[in-house]
């Protein structure tokens, strides 16, 4: 009985212990050998060396493969892949114990390297895992197009990373064998999770269609969650298309692809037009989004003719002319200017906010970084400050929120920085009366109730925030609350001056 209420004890200790301890405890007893297994591997498996396979394939295979059901999560990352001896090993192993293994997560990068290894390649090998429900694969090349294509697993959530083509490639479109442009479709390759994917993230696809036929077969009805990155020419009829019911989606255009299109505004108006007709003529079925983060350049091409009903803008674009067109057709009710620098606190964003499409807005939030993209001198803070009550003056929002962030700092950043003094910018913040700055917000919108303002990365001031109206009620999901939500988000990233703190 004794030995028993020890050996629980053990046990129990095995689950808050570092690998290191357990591995010493299941040396003591049998009973504890036999428990040890669930807990070394409860918090998953991480494989850098090739010299690690033939212990850790033992390991699963001891106890008649009774350590399989616990192996969860799987992380790989060899940049050279392995020798042909050790993934043909590995590739019997996974096949022996397909129907044995319960992997549900599966991370693996560079995975050209590791699932192109042995003979057959590893990626036949891995796509006979059934149990998988969440994948991130960096460097989808061949072999990990094959994985996807051919896997028998269905996915709940999948994160894909294209590899970078090579700058000094010539390969006309012409050149490329349409297997190969589908290898970055990934709309394409995930064919087999139509029915479960509910999250996607993609990095690098190509996903832009012909004209004359602008969809794919595949639908995913239930992805609410879609984040694009380094993407292809935008063709918003493909993501609405084969992801009707999306609620969260994220976008950004490749810099190489924005060159091919154009940077000047009449060749944007081309690609947003055409996106625009061909919702309208195949009758999208995005009628609402709950939320859209782009940056200015991609929502205008994008083209959205739907409600969207929180706006996150990226910086450091800023054209009154988009953001007009963007918020005329997405009505947003929430919209967060994030990562600008203080030129976009501009008369014409004053003359954007006088118009009727901005009067839905509930709750607008601006991240100015304060000589992000500006020189210290050229700085008119006062200046900043009374065009930017011009331009809430006008709307009827009931929540505002703004993070001074300052980037003040010169560049290349000198060494005796806390002797020299501060710049006019920065001075001028230094004796801001931030609570007397959010009453006069406060003052300047009949509408407005809750204002919250942030100072943060001052030289010579702590992380600060100023509140007014933190208890007035809103729902528990309106947006109204996000700039509260927001601000202690700001408040708690690393400030580049650490010795300094914050207080609230």
């Amino acid at each position: 009985m004794e030995q028993r209420l020890v050996n629980d004890v053990l046990v129990s200790l095995m689950e808050i212990s570092n690998p290191r301890t357990i591995s010493a405890l299941m040396k003591t007893c049998r009973h504890l050998y036999h428990s040890g297994p669930r807990y070394l591997l409860a918090r998953g498996v991480t494989i850098k060396r090739e010299s690690v396979f033939e212990s850790f394939l033992a390991f699963l295979r001891a106890d008649d493969g009774g350590r399989l059901k616990y192996l969860k999560e799987l992380t790989m990352r060899l940049p050279f892949g392995i020798t042909y001896p050790v993934a043909n090993v590995f590739s019997t192993f996974l096949v022996e114990h397909a129907d044995d293994l319960v992997l549900q997560t599966l991370r693996i990068g560079h995975a050209e390297a590791l699932l192109g290894s042995g003979s057959p390649p590893l990626c036949y090998a891995f796509a006979k895992i059934k149990t998988i429900t969440k994948l991130d694969i960096e460097e989808v090349g061949k072999h990990g197009a094959l994985f996807l294509r051919t896997m028998e697993c269905e996915l709940k959530t999948a994160c894909l990373t294209m590899p970078r083509e090579p700058a000094d490639s010539d390969d006309s479109d012409e050149d490329i064998e349409e297997d190969d442009q589908d290898d970055r479709n990934g709309i394409k390759l995930l064919h087999g999770s139509q029915n479960t994917l509910k999250s996607l993230t993609g990095r690098g696809f190509e996903l832009f269609a012909e004209i004359t036929d602008p969809v794919y077969s595949q639908i995913y009805p239930h992805v609410e969650q879609l984040a694009l990155f380094g993407n292809d020419c935008p063709a918003t009829i493909v993501y609405a298309h084969s992801f009707p019911n999306l609620r969260v989606f994220r976008y950004e255009t490749a810099e190489e692809d924005l060159d091919i299109i154009g940077r000047d505004l009449e060749a944007h108006v081309d690609i947003r037009a055409l996106n625009q007709m061909q919702q309208a003529q195949l009758k999208s079925p995005w009628k609402s989004l709950d939320a859209c983060h782009a940056n200015l350049i991609d929502l205008f091409l994008l083209g959205l003719r739907c409600h969207v009903r929180e706006l996150h803008i990226l910086g450091n674009f800023m054209d009154p002319v988009y953001l007009r067109n963007v918020m005329m057709d997405t009505t947003p009710e929430y919209m967060c200017l994030q990562g600008f620098d203080v030129n976009i606190i501009t008369p014409r964003l004053i003359s954007t906010m006088k118009k009727p499409y901005a009067q839905q807005l509930r709750s607008l939030e601006i991240v100015l970084l304060i000589g992000g993209m500006l020189e210290p001198e050229t700085i008119d803070m006062p200046r900043v400050v009374e065009t930017m009550l011009n331009i809430l003056r006008p709307l009827k929002i009931r929540s505002f929120g703004v993070l001074l962030c300052c980037c003040l700092v010169p560049e290349p950043r000198p060494a005796n920085l806390a002797d020299l003094p501060l710049c006019p910018a920065e001075q001028y913040l230094a004796d801001l009366d931030l609570d007397a700055f959010a009453q006069r917000i406060k003052d300047t919108t009949e509408t407005l109730q809750t204002v919250v303002i942030t100072l943060k990365m001052h030289r010579t001031r702590p992380t600060t925030i100023v509140t007014l109206g933190a208890d007035v009620e809103y729902q528990p999901e309106a947006v109204e609350r996000i700039p509260l939500r927001g601000a202690l988000l700001y408040a708690a990233l690393p400030s580049i001056y650490p010795e300094q703190g914050s207080k609230s």
